[in-house]
């Protein structure tokens, strides 16, 4: 079956690579973490976007992540596989070696390092999925790529049944309304951004995909059933409570104070690849003393 724009709804993680203690790629600690997403109650999963350290590893062991998962998730939900490469040729050999997996859909970021405009935007798109084939969800996350697509672009894509979806990681609240009042009704404009899930889920997100959900899957299953049952404070008010965590574990690049916490709570990822380093002692005091003080979120 075809992924459409309507499948995109509910929670996503973002999920972190597993690695054993020496840094290699663990595919029984991935297999694993599928699952307990899963079980959790998450709708799908995000392999290999920045939380997955997609830069980091070697096109073979890409390869491998999304062949673990494709497998740990036959039958509990889509998986969507990042391509974070910075140009079309890469982009696209990456495409068919994850279609051929099996994914269902490609988390293509915009192109980076050689910046075009928005008519290049779009010329990108529109080769890489006649290359590749699989419904895309747009990556907007202009803090990594200094790139961000003009709400008539992202209209454009969809109106072309080339995107079904965007993962909006992107603070400017006003100009995600501008998305969604542009493309919505379109395609699935999902929140990517941890502490304004409550926000993106007032302005119309059916959706969000989340780093912290490695950390904490059943109370963001819990926070958006809640938006999504019309108990918008409520969802806010939890969202609020996960401020603090959220705080801390993007206090140091992403996902290095993310698998620190994993690892308090019981959830061990493994370490982070360079040119990430581990966390500050200091982070780790701080994740510790949140964990310990509200033990039942994680």
């Amino acid at each position: 079956m075809t992924l459409t724009a309507q499948d995109l709804h509910g929670i996503f993680p973002a999920l972190t690579t597993s690695m054993t203690a020496d840094g290699a790629y663990d595919p029984a600690g991935m297999r694993a973490a599928v699952a307990r997403m899963f079980d959790a109650g998450m709708d799908g999963i995000v392999p290999l976007g920045g939380t997955g350290e997609y830069t980091a590893l070697s096109p073979a062991e890409r390869l491998a992540v999304i062949e673990t998962c494709v497998d740990a998730a036959r039958g509990r939900g889509p998986v969507i596989a990042g391509v974070l490469s910075p140009g079309f040729a890469e982009a696209v050999e990456t495409g068919k070696q994850f279609a051929a997996a099996g994914v269902d859909a490609i988390m293509l970021v915009t192109p980076f390092y050689v910046i075009s405009g928005q008519a290049g935007l779009l010329d990108y798109y529109r080769q890489f999925h006649a290359a590749v084939g699989l419904p895309i969800v747009l990556y907007e996350i202009p803090g990594r790529t200094n790139v961000s697509y003009a709400p008539e672009t992202v209209a454009t894509l969809a109106e072309e049944g080339i995107a079904i979806g965007i993962k909006y990681s992107n603070l400017d609240v006003v100009k995600f309304t501008q998305v969604m009042n542009a493309a919505g009704s379109k395609l699935s404009v999902m929140g990517g951004d941890d502490s304004l899930l409550a926000a993106h889920m007032l302005l119309g997100a059916p959706g969000c995909i989340l780093a912290t959900a490695n950390l904490c899957p059943e109370a963001w299953v819990d926070c958006f059933r809640k938006g999504r049952a019309g108990e918008l404070a409520a969802a806010a008010a939890l969202n609020k409570t996960l401020y603090p965590m959220i705080e801390a574990v993007f206090s140091e690049p992403n996902p290095t104070a993310l698998k620190a916490a994993m690892k308090i709570a019981g959830h061990d990822a493994g370490p982070v690849r360079s040119p990430l380093r581990a966390a500050l002692p200091e982070t780790e005091a701080r994740l510790q003393r949140l964990i310990a003080e509200t033990p039942e979120i994680f």
